[in-house]
């Protein structure tokens, strides 16, 4: 009987509690679309959808380049950013799901319509047809695919104005050895 009483107080641990699993925390996914999408019909604008998560490397240095003062005068004048955490927003998988045509991590970005069509998004078309997610614009091909993504979304911008944006993301994100 000794022997069973004290081993009891190490059985309830290894027993699952009924604690709560960890709440995601933030605004629910689709109420953030929804407020881009209506602020983006009343001022004209087209949304920037970005999913992202809490440890994305990748998706600081994507926060990081839209911060930029530069960024944010040429983009802030034409899109409405809608940040969605797949892990913090309620729905964030589920929203991602559905705009990512297939798995492809995070950072996933896309230029939606007023009235939520796809114009563009971060998957290029990679091997055996299948598309790949180019996340953070940085090699030379994802560069040229962001290029062309927001040249379809933003038809409007300008050479001079899409050359600095490509100017800004290569200072954004990360330093390659030979630039150092």
């Amino acid at each position: 009987m000794m022997r069973l009483l004290l081993a009891l107080p190490f059985a309830l641990l290894a027993v699952p509690g009924r604690a709560e699993d960890p709440k995601p925390k933030g605004e629910p996914a689709d109420k953030l679309l929804a407020t881009g999408l209506a602020t983006a019909k009343k001022d004209g604008k087209v949304v920037f959808l970005a999913f992202g998560s809490p440890t994305c490397g990748w998706c600081k240095y994507l926060d990081k380049f839209h911060e930029r003062q530069a960024v944010a005068g040429v983009l802030g004048k034409k899109v409405v950013t809608v940040k969605v955490d797949v892990v913090d927003n309620p729905g964030g998988q589920k929203l991602y799901d559905q705009y990512a045509p297939e798995p492809g991590g995070v950072p996933v970005w896309v230029f939606l319509s007023a009235d939520g069509k796809v114009l563009s998004d971060s998957f290029a078309e990679g091997k055996a047809n299948k598309k790949q997610n180019v996340g953070f614009p940085y090699e030379p091909a994802e560069v040229a695919h962001y290029e062309k993504a927001l040249r379809a979304a933003l038809p409007k911008l300008t050479d001079t104005e899409v050359s600095g944006l490509l100017k800004e993301l290569k200072d954004a994100g990360p330093k390659k050895k030979d630039e150092k």
